[in-house]
């Protein structure tokens, strides 16, 4: 079992693993790390460190480390509607109908399930680092969900927690919008941790939970659990890798089931927290972007 997390030391980032309970500096990309582990070979590391990651995960930075995302996925793509729940919160709304059905029913129904890009690694970020709403949405939602790293065959190497940060406002104006709603900076937060599979066991009987955090209080706070998820990670990998080739360390996330409401959309100041069972909980503050179109 390996959990994989990484910290920010003077700009430069720095890899660690968790194995046994002990904590190892890596000599190789986290991403090779995980290939290697999948193989049963040896990880390449320092011996074991006394860094307190623990603290780090509370505090955020310790002196001059900082954590940051486990890993620079070269590409995020994302899964829709995997989920009943989705399909009937994003149905309630006035949205685009075909044939008399909203397109969130039909591609619930539907063979082929939503597959989207997401992000890049610089559009990214990690646990205690900051999510952004568009300068040019008025709701903007979190969506927890489990995401797996993948190999270029498709192969899982590992797990986190991800939130698909959405503008819903500008998703739910048109389906053509939907790059601008998902693809941004600040759009995609995911960590703290890569947990291997062999961790995870069963990925179909996690507990998701998110909430929203204003003021200190608790403002929104949801849960689901994986066994719901009615699209299944290797339909949604099939469907991704077909006729796509994906580069080693591509993250897939695989919808969420926990939609607030349009009055629970997030404000500047609020924190996020999303916690899956067996991997930990992402913390993530909220800003409002002040970028203004010339």
């Amino acid at each position: 079992m390996m959990k994989i997390f990484r910290v920010l030391k003077r700009g430069y980032c720095i890899s660690y693993a968790i194995l046994d309970n002990n904590v190892i500096r890596l000599d190789e990309d986290p991403i090779k790390a995980l290939i290697r582990y999948s193989e049963n070979k040896e990880v390449l590391g320092d011996k074991v460190v006394g860094l307190n990651y623990e603290e780090l995960l509370t505090k955020f930075q310790i002196g001059d480390l900082r954590i940051t995302k486990p890993l620079d996925p070269p590409e995020v793509w994302g899964s829709g509607i995997s989920y009943e729940m989705a399909r009937e919160r994003y149905s309630e709304e006035n949205v685009a109908k075909i044939m008399g059905k909203t397109i969130y029913e039909r591609v619930y129904d539907a063979v082929r399930p939503e597959i989207f890009f997401k992000a890049t690694s610089n559009r990214c970020v990690g646990h205690g680092e900051a999510i952004v709403i568009r300068s040019d949405s008025e709701w903007t939602l979190p969506e927890p969900e489990l995401a797996v790293v993948l190999d270029s065959s498709g192969r899982i190497l590992g797990y986190t927690i991800m939130d698909d940060v959405s503008a819903r406002d500008i998703e739910a104006d048109n389906p053509l919008y939907l790059p601008q709603s998902k693809i941004y900076y600040g759009s995609c937060a995911f960590g703290p941790f890569i947990v291997t599979s062999d961790e995870i066991g069963n990925p179909y009987n996690l507990d998701i939970t998110l909430r929203i955090i204003r003021e200190g209080k608790v403002f929104y706070e949801g849960s689901v659990n994986t066994s719901k998820m009615r699209r299944k990670i290797e339909e949604q990998i099939e469907y991704l890798i077909r006729d796509n080739p994906i580069p080693d360390g591509t993250i897939l996330t695989t919808g969420t089931a926990i939609v607030p409401g349009r009055d629970k959309g997030l404000k500047h100041g609020d924190v996020v927290e999303i916690s899956i069972s067996k991997i930990g909980t992402l913390i993530t503050p909220v800003i409002k972007s002040e970028r203004k179109l010339k």
